[in-house]
């Protein structure tokens, strides 16, 4: 299974400025995030990214920004059990690269 913690206010405040940056980026009509917390299971569905906007290209791009930046902004601690007891997630380095196009 896996723990996702996070402090509410600072992580719907984080979440609300990297949507507002993709709002503004792209001229989307609407976006909308769910980030789900707490105790998960395997193959439980993590996150959800939706986004609207006159021109499909700059819906999927600002989905795919969005996707990016909550992998690697969020403020959410992770942490995965095993069969040989818990450990706290780290960061990946290709979750960082993937940044640089933005």
């Amino acid at each position: 299974r896996m723990e996702i913690e996070h402090y509410p206010g600072m992580t719907e405040k984080a979440i609300g400025d990297i949507v507002d940056e993709a709002m503004g980026r792209w001229t989307l009509d609407d976006a909308l995030v769910i980030h789900r917390h707490g105790t998960l299971e395997p193959g439980d569905r993590i996150m959800m990214v939706a986004t609207a906007a006159r021109h499909r290209a700059a819906a999927f791009e600002a989905a795919e920004y969005l996707m990016d930046y909550l992998k690697s902004r969020a403020p959410f601690w992770k942490k995965e059990y095993g069969p040989d007891g818990a450990e706290w997630v780290a960061a990946k380095d290709e979750d960082e690269d993937a940044l640089s196009r933005w």
